[in-house]
């Protein structure tokens, strides 16, 4: 019993294959290109669905590097892998200027690392000025993109509070994109998918009853015609919900496809080297 409990426990603390420099540089890549949509809020700041998304990304990227053969990645190693060089960069430039000249002990950043810290810099300027750019609209639409692919969370239980940012990345980074009260026409247009349609009904002309007979009401003609048109104007908002939602359905089937493109040719770019 013992030796088999001390093989499992072998087994558990058996070190992962070293990360290559392709490795490396395809998943700081990946992070970069996705930066906006990894730390996307939505127009009133909230961050609801973040961790979801980020776990998928995280498992779509252990996928791509899985694929360049060199070792079999997960979404918890592409986490942590992404975690500790985001530490590791924001520790070089806080001991070095602008300027590059170190402050203190002078350090090497490997060099896989320099484009994240260029994106950092770009970041503390932003940041430093006080710029507050509107929300991307083809960020959010690969946000709600994405967030159809995964688990909802917390829509069911209300007033549930997201305590996921406590242990995600953006507490080693407190660089996230800028918001503002701006609300772009691709998010407005998925919160109105998103809305319930649960209309109430129109109350229906009551009667008055004497001795046992229904007797027809002076005012049925009007109230039947207003109950007519406001069946049409529902109707007609339905209506225009539905285009609105299979609109969001087209772009979207759009956007997976120039995805899926670019990833068969950035794949077959990386077999060819």
């Amino acid at each position: 019993m013992g030796s088999a409990s001390s093989g499992v426990d072998n087994s558990k603390r058996k070190k992962g294959v070293n990360w290559t420099v392709q490795e490396n540089e395809l998943v700081i890549e990946l992070f970069l290109t996705n930066y906006d949509m990894y730390y996307f809020k939505f127009s009133d700041g909230s961050k609801r669905g973040s961790k979801a998304l980020r776990d998928s990304l995280h498992e779509r990227w252990a996928e791509q590097l899985t694929r360049l053969g060199f070792a079999e990645r997960t979404s918890q190693q592409v986490a942590e892998k992404l975690k500790k060089s985001i530490i590791l960069t924001r520790k070089f430039i806080n001991n070095n200027n602008n300027n590059g000249e170190s402050t203190s002990k002078p350090e090497e950043l490997p060099a896989y690392l320099r484009p994240l810290e260029k994106k950092l810099r770009e970041e503390y300027a932003k940041k430093a000025k006080g710029d507050n750019d509107p929300p991307n609209e083809n960020t959010a639409l690969r946000f709600c993109d994405l967030l159809k692919d995964v688990k909802e969370e917390s829509e069911s239980s209300p007033g549930a509070k997201d305590t996921s940012d406590t242990h995600s990345l953006d507490v080693d980074l407190d660089i996230e994109p800028s918001t503002s009260l701006y609300e772009s026409p691709m998010s407005r247009l998925s919160r109105m998918a998103n809305l319930p349609q649960s209309l109430d009904p129109p109350i229906a002309p009551v009667t008055p009853i004497k001795n046992n007979l229904l007797l027809p009401s002076v005012n049925d003609n009007s109230k039947k015609r207003a109950t007519d048109e406001e069946l049409e104007d529902m109707n007609a908002k339905r209506q225009r919900l539905l285009n609105a939602e299979l609109e969001l359905v087209e772009r979207k089937r759009y956007l997976v496809e120039m995805k899926i493109k670019y990833w068969e040719e950035k794949t077959k770019r990386l077999s060819s080297t």
